[in-house]
């Protein structure tokens, strides 16, 4: 701009945040930051000037009374999944493919494989939480950003939380190959306290996040 012009500028506030802060070059100017809301600035702006919006994340955890008393963790805006080991094995397309996958009887499945995608650790755990705090039953662990810049597999997700449970060992697959029903919470169990690593559920191929609570 050729000379200073005065606008507002609007900052959306995601429903998940609280405690949203705002720099402007550098320095923190006094907002209503309502989680869900906008935060105006207004100001006479000039070529140059930097807004920082600081959107801090804080760990959530919802129970759901009509999905067996199961429990879901958020970290800010991303839901988490048990971090379960993956084994990958090719099939012939021709045999696997859904129907609603649009396959094509020309097309050849040496070039275009599908996958079936096996567990290869243990899945069928439940959550140990502090009952007056939930939050404070997870750590949360940041790592490097991935090389490659995909953050969305279980190898690279660069925030994960780590958790406690039990294994739950009548909570087995079903006759179709498929994870049996939830258990119903809290699930008294006597198997050993192990150690869990969480990740967000969009790199997990492999999903629990419904989670039993276990005593």
């Amino acid at each position: 701009m050729a000379k200073r012009v005065a606008f507002p500028v609007y900052l959306r506030v995601p429903a998940w945040c609280e405690g949203a802060s705002v720099q402007v070059n550098g320095k923190r100017v006094a907002v209503n930051a309502i989680a869900g809301g906008y935060i105006k600035l207004n100001n006479k702006w000039k070529n140059g000037d930097k807004i920082s919006l600081k959107l801090p994340m804080r760990i959530q955890v919802r129970e759901w009374a009509k999905n067996k008393n199961s429990v879901s963790v958020n970290y800010g805006p991303l839901t988490y999944s048990l971090k379960i080991g993956e084994t990958y094995k090719k099939e012939n397309s021709t045999k696997t493919a859904m129907g609603d996958s649009r396959w094509q009887a020309t097309a050849d499945p040496e070039k275009w494989p599908s996958y079936e995608i096996y567990p290869a650790t243990a899945w069928n755990y439940g959550l140990l939480l502090d009952e007056q705090h939930p939050e404070k039953s997870f750590t949360v662990v940041k790592r490097a950003w991935p090389a490659d810049g995909n953050p969305f597999t279980n190898a690279n997700a660069p925030i994960e939380l780590h958790a406690t449970g039990k294994q739950i060992t009548d909570w087995t697959i079903d006759k179709y190959g498929l994870c049996g029903l939830l258990p119903q919470s809290p699930v008294k169990t006597a198997t050993p306290t192990t150690s869990l690593t969480l990740v967000p559920m969009g790199g997990a191929r492999l999903r629990i996040s419904a989670f039993p609570v276990v005593q």
